[in-house]
Parts: C-alpha cells; sequence; structure tokens
C-alpha cells in the first residue's frame, strides 16, 4: 500500500491539475461570451493566458470595440493567439484583418496568405483575400480570388452557393460599379452561380445582360431557373418589358409541363383548368379574397373542359369585388377582341363585369364588358377595343358593384368561362 501511495498522490495532483485547468477555461470561455466587455476579457485572459480564442477575442475587442482603441495591444493580444495555435487558419485570418485596420497592409498581406496556405480548400481564406485586394485596388488579383472562392463555396454540393454568390456580385459592383466583363469573371460555370448572376443584374438595371444569362441556363436546370423568375418578372414588369415578361412566363409554364399555349390567345388559363399560380406572380389568374362572395373553381357547370369560375352572392357586400385578374402583354395601336363565355342566374341589375385597364397607368386606358344578366343559359360577351399607343400590357379583372341587399331565399350566381384574347381581324 505504501509502495502505491506516491503514485495515488501523483494521480490525485494531476487530477487536480486537470479539473483547476478545465475550469479556469470554462471561467475564461463564459467570460468572454457573457461578461462586460474590457473587464471580462481581460480577465478571461488571465485564466486562461494561452488559449486562443480567449487571446483573439480581447485582441478583437481592443481594435475595435473599446471606447478608445488600443491597436497596438489589440494586435499583440492577436499574434499570441496566432502564436498558440499556428496552424488554425482563423487566427490568421483575424491577424491578418487586425493588420489591415491599423494600415499595415504588407503585414495584412502576409496572414492573409499563410490563412490560405493553410486552408486552400476553404471559401473563407479565398474571400478573406479578394477583399483585401479589392479594397487594395489590386483589381485582378481581386477577381482571381473571388472566383477561386466561389467555386469552393459549394465544394460539398458540386453547385456554387447562392448567398456567396450573390455577396460576391455586391462586393464587386460595389468596389469596381456594375462591370458586367467583372461580374462575368468571377461567376462559375454552373448553373447555380449564372443563374444569381442574372438575378443579380435584373435587380440593377442590367436587364439585358440578365435576360441573356437566363436565356442561356441549360434545360436541365429548372430549379435555378425557377429561382430566379420572380426576379426578372419583376425587372421586365417595373421597365415596361411586358413581352419579355410574357416570354419568360411562357418558358416556365411549358417548361414544368403545363399544355401547350395557344400562341394567338393572349390569355393563359382562360377556362380555369390550372389551379392559380401565385409564385412567381406572372400571366396567369391571381386569385383575390373577398369575405362576402363566395368564389371558386366548380367542375359541374363548366361550358368547355372542367372547371368553370362560380361566384356566389350570399351575402351583403361591404366592398365591391376586385379579382381574380391577369396580367396580358398586348401591342400598342392595335385591335383586339376579348370574348368570354357567362351564364347568371337570379343577378340584380348591379350585375359584375369584366374590366380591362392599362397595367402600368389604369387611368391612361378602361373598357368594360358587362356579365349578361337575366339567363341561366350560356352566353358569349364579345368586346372589340384599340389599345393606346402608350398600352404594352392589360390587366384583365373580374369585378363586381357592391351589393347591398340579399334575398337568402334567391341568392344571385354568376359562372365565367373560356376567356381569350387575341389579335382582332376586322378592319379598326
Amino acid at each position: 500500500m505504501h509502495k502505491r501511495l506516491p503514485l495515488f498522490i501523483a494521480v490525485l495532483v494531476l487530477a487536480l491539475f486537470s479539473g483547476i485547468f478545465i475550469v479556469k477555461q470554462l471561467l475564461a470561455t463564459s467570460l468572454v461570451a457573457f461578461g462586460n466587455e474590457a473587464d471580462s476579457r481581460a480577465l478571461a485572459v488571465t485564466y486562461a493566458p494561452a488559449n486562443p480564442q480567449v487571446l483573439a477575442a480581447r485582441g478583437k475587442y481592443l481594435l475595435y470595440r473599446a471606447d478608445a482603441p488600443q491597436p497596438v495591444e489589440g494586435l499583440a493580444e492577436l499574434e499570441r493567439a496566432v502564436s498558440a495555435s499556428p496552424f488554425d487558419y482563423r487566427f490568421w485570418l483575424e491577424l491578418g484583418r487586425g493588420y489591415e485596420s491599423d494600415n499595415q497592409t504588407a503585414q495584412a498581406e502576409r496572414a492573409y496568405q499563410q490563412a490560405r496556405t493553410l486552408a486552400p480548400r476553404y471559401f473563407e481564406t479565398h474571400w478573406a483575400l479578394a477583399n483585401f485586394y479589392l479594397r487594395q485596388a489590386r483589381t485582378e488579383e481581386a477577381l482571381r480570388a473571388f472566383r477561386t472562392a466561389l467555386e469552393l463555396s459549394g465544394e460539398t454540393t458540386g453547385v456554387t452557393d447562392a448567398r456567396a454568390a450573390l455577396n460576391a456580385y455586391e462586393a464587386v459592383a460595389q468596389g469596381l460599379g456594375m462591370n458586367l466583363a467583372a461580374l462575368r469573371q468571377i461567376a462559375p460555370p454552373d448553373a447555380r452561380a449564372q443563374a444569381y448572376l442574372a438575378k443579380y443584374l435584373a435587380e440593377h438595371q442590367a436587364l439585358d445582360a440578365a435576360l441573356e444569362i437566363w436565356r442561356g441556363l441549360p434545360a436541365n436546370a429548372p430549379r435555378e431557373r425557377r429561382d430566379i423568375l420572380s426576379s426578372l418578372l419583376i425587372a421586365t414588369q417595373t421597365s415596361g418589358r411586358f413581352h419579355d415578361a410574357r416570354d419568360l412566363w411562357r418558358a416556365f409554364v411549358l417548361g414544368a409541363g403545363a399544355p401547350d399555349w395557344h400562341a394567338p390567345n393572349l390569355i393563359y388559363n382562360g377556362g380555369f383548368e390550372r389551379e392559380f399560380i401565385t409564385d412567381p406572380a406572372g400571366f396567369d389568374w391571381q386569385p383575390s379574397a373577398h369575405t362576402e362572395v363566395f368564389a371558386r373553381r366548380d367542375d359541374a357547370q363548366a361550358h368547355t373542359g372542367r372547371y368553370v369560375w362560380r361566384m356566389t352572392f350570399a351575402a351583403q357586400m361591404k366592398s365591391e369585388l376586385f379579382g381574380p385578374a391577369q396580367l396580358l402583354a398586348v401591342e400598342p395601336n392595335k385591335q383586339y377582341r376579348l370574348r368570354f363565355f357567362a351564364k347568371t342566374t337570379k343577378v340584380p341589375d348591379r350585375a359584375p363585369f369584366i374590366e380591362l385597364t392599362d397595367a402600368a397607368r389604369p387611368q391612361l386606358f378602361a373598357v368594360r364588358a358587362p356579365v349578361p344578366t337575366g339567363t341561366q343559359d350560356w352566353r358569349e360577351v364579345a368586346l372589340t377595343f384599340t389599345t393606346p399607343a402608350e398600352t404594352r400590357a392589360l390587366r384583365l379583372t373580374i369585378r363586381a358593384p357592391q351589393l347591398f341587399e340579399v334575398n337568402t331565399g334567391n341568392i344571385a350566381e354568376v359562372w365565367l368561362d373560356d376567356f381569350s384574347l387575341e389579335v382582332s381581324r376586322a378592319t379598326p
């Protein structure tokens, strides 16, 4: 027993020392995470003077957050962190940022490059160097580093990370302006990177380039094409390029396996055969809820096909009905013919109607086609009109005036089906 006592005491001392060390490390990291800024970080270093994370935390505080920045002391702490863990690229990155904040650009570059040497397959090291070179106006080096960073951003998935791509495009545009050549240079060739370049360009007034890239995306990249469709539709419509928007939408619905969209008919889903599509907002019917009008697709009363749009006016209305609606790309100064079929039952004098307005400026152009009343059989309604010289898109809206009185034993209903809008063959 006495022969084992020294060994027992040694083990006990080692365990006690290890326990104290672990407790100190926990105290230090807790102080960094939850303590009161300067004092907590200073105390944390006394508990764990060789812990690189604690040293780096105090260094960054002294450099960036102290009331009176202390660059000399802050950099010294970051250098100690690097010395404590010389093979961890993260501390070299922090040291590089610290040197750069103190305008020590040569030392900053060496630190950034050492981080890249230690982690050559990590996005973060190339990203840091790319931004450093960009801030130093070393354009070609920056663009090469951005390209490498983006190529590495999707190493685990095989495609460029979307957030990394958008951030890189923004960084380059902030540094160099909307330089299309530079943006193309940093974008990897995979569909994800190209799609998000198109998205970025569309949202920053470079629509022609965005459309060129989108049209060049491979047919086997439906996810990427859909991901950016909303941005492109918004950009084309807000800039008045409704025919481009219609082409985008047409490619989307046909690519999704929809039946072919009959080219002369400007109305997609004119018979309500498909459910409403609300995202991305395009050229399908856009639904509009109304608390007192019960509206739905109905498969029992269709004029042709399977589905019809049915509206039941079973309660006094607090407001007019305004919707659903559909966007239509048209040519200015051209004659069109709107046609649809309707049937009604027990509809009062204040009947629903179909309204066509200029999509961008409703006050510029508006025509209405009343829904016929007094018939329980399908009736064709047709309206011929000429678009103004400034009109390049119309919005077709199903509307109904406010109904103030309702006879619950005599409920009004309306069915609408088979909408079409085509260029008129009649002479204006």
